[in-house]
């Protein structure tokens, strides 16, 4: 039996390939198995059948149940999973993530959920574990939300702990093979994880509130390890560095490119990247980071107008997200671009001027990738534009069901009115419809017009498609950005 069930539900369409691992549940599960304990891990994008497999395990009676939740439809199928535990048991539920990280009090209001993990899990499961076990006290618990006596007690914050005191990532939670597959030029591609955190402010990322502008990594060695047990034991010949930010600390970098050349490790790899690292990169660093076998980087440009990338304090210029996309291409390096919309005082102008850089980055570029989103904007508490979306009218959810349609799949914004929501919607369709190679000239096409016109063919093909997808989905689970 497991003394521990960590789920995952659902927050896309589970025939996205390679699927991302539950990197959350991971970290958790490690620790936990690393102190003796057993540990099941249930992926909603893998396992339909979990209702049978949650009744089997409460006649094992574990300890308890977790679920990790970021915000929006993750929410939604979360509360599934712990009203359905909750009605053939009386076995606590935990919740973590970042939404609970974000809203601990409100997550803990719900009836369904007995505690939460504010933060990084690893340590707090631990002694968690033990006061359900043993009776220790819960009120030392640093981290933890719970309730007594129908109150809601936040217990005082946990540090965050230095990865290398940290276990290593136990793989053999989850069937790897279910999350690989060919990408960025690799025929087994999976991730993996070296670092937490982001220095940068970005006005509109959870970062600064949840790691509060701190970024913490692995030493040399230690990554190296976890990429030799991949390589070894997976036959993983492809990675992505999966992590807010690869690229903080330019010697780090370096010093895993050279030893990836020095070992004569054969991998194709993909990190995420900003824009601004790579303007000022010399050509020779571009050059070891293709020897070392980068395929794709993928940046966050998030909008064509200065003003708008001003005003998200972004760090960067739209002249060079260009400068950048020649240098990459220079060096034979693919690129994806994340884009995003519905902003507080984004105008028509500055959203036409995002579809033009659009088309700018793909326009020549035989290294190329794609146009990520643009996803939609999401206020989250602790940013600066959480303030000012308060100021324009934003009333938060005041309960957690309220957040699940909150996320960067949605405009439920006071000032997007519905024919810029649409607007925004077809946008987003015509971009991901770029992705499916049958239909990428058609929706190039289309993309054109829209660029070099501002005509906007309404995406008929999204209301098709979702009817092809509704038997398979129940209406399908497909949305811009995903």
């Amino acid at each position: 039996m497991a003394d521990v069930i960590l789920f995952r539900p659902k927050f896309f369409n589970a025939d996205v390939r390679p699927l991302p691992a539950p990197w959350g549940l991971l970290y958790v599960g490690s620790s936990l198995t690393s102190k003796g304990y057993s540990v099941k891990i249930i992926d909603e994008l893998l396992h339909t059948d979990w209702r049978k497999q949650v009744l089997e395990e409460i006649e094992k009676k574990p300890t308890f149940f977790g679920v990790t939740s970021m915000t929006g439809r993750q929410i939604k199928h979360g509360l599934e999973f712990s009203g359905f535990v909750k009605k053939y048991s009386n076995i606590p539920v935990v919740w973590g993530g970042i939404h609970p990280s974000l809203f601990p009090e409100q997550t803990l209001r719900h009836e369904t959920i007995d505690y939460i993990v504010k933060g990084e899990g690893e340590e707090t499961v631990i002694e968690l574990l033990d006061h359900l076990k043993n009776k220790s006290k819960v009120e030392k618990i640093r981290g933890l939300g719970y309730k007594k006596n129908n109150q809601i007690f936040l217990n005082q914050n946990r540090p965050f702990p230095q990865l290398d005191d940290l276990p290593d990532i136990n793989f053999s939670l989850i069937d790897v093979n279910r999350y690989t597959g060919k990408r960025f030029g690799s025929r087994r591609s999976f991730e993996l994880c070296t670092s937490r955190g982001c220095p940068h402010r970005c006005a509109f990322c959870y970062n600064v509130h949840y790691y509060r502008c701190t970024w913490r990594t692995k030493s040399i060695d230690r990554i190296f390890k976890a990429l030799h047990t991949l390589i070894d034991t997976y036959d993983i010949d492809g990675l992505t560095w999966r992590e807010d930010n690869f690229f903080v600390d330019k010697k780090r970098v370096q010093k895993i490119a050279d030893r990836i050349v020095k070992e004569n490790i054969s991998i194709k790899w993909h990190a995420d990247c900003r824009i601004d690292y790579v303007y000022f990169y010399e050509n020779s660093f571009m050059e070891l980071l293709k020897k070392s076998g980068c395929h794709t980087l993928t940046f966050g440009a998030e909008s064509g107008s200065n003003t708008i990338l001003e005003s998200i304090n972004k760090g960067i210029t739209r002249e060079q997200i260009l400068e950048v996309k020649k240098k990459m291409s220079k060096h034979h390096v693919y690129q994806n671009y994340h884009f995003m919309m519905g902003l507080p005082d984004e105008t028509e102008e500055d959203i036409n001027k995002t579809i033009d850089l659009m088309y700018l980055l793909m326009k020549n570029n035989p290294y190329f990738g794609e146009i990520c989103g643009p996803s939609l904007y999401t206020p989250y508490p602790g940013t600066a534009l959480y303030e000012k979306s308060l100021a324009k009218g934003f009333e938060p959810p005041q309960s957690l069901e309220g957040w699940i349609n909150m996320d960067w799949y949605a405009l439920n914004l006071p000032w997007i009115q519905d024919k810029r929501r649409k607007t925004v919607e077809d946008i987003a369709w015509n971009v991901l419809g770029m992705r499916q190679k049958k239909l990428r000239f058609y929706f190039k096409w289309k993309f054109f017009l829209l660029a070099k016109y501002h005509l906007l063919i309404p995406c008929f093909e999204r209301n098709i498609y979702l009817r092809l997808k509704k038997g398979k989905d129940k209406g399908g689970d497909l949305k811009p950005g995903s």
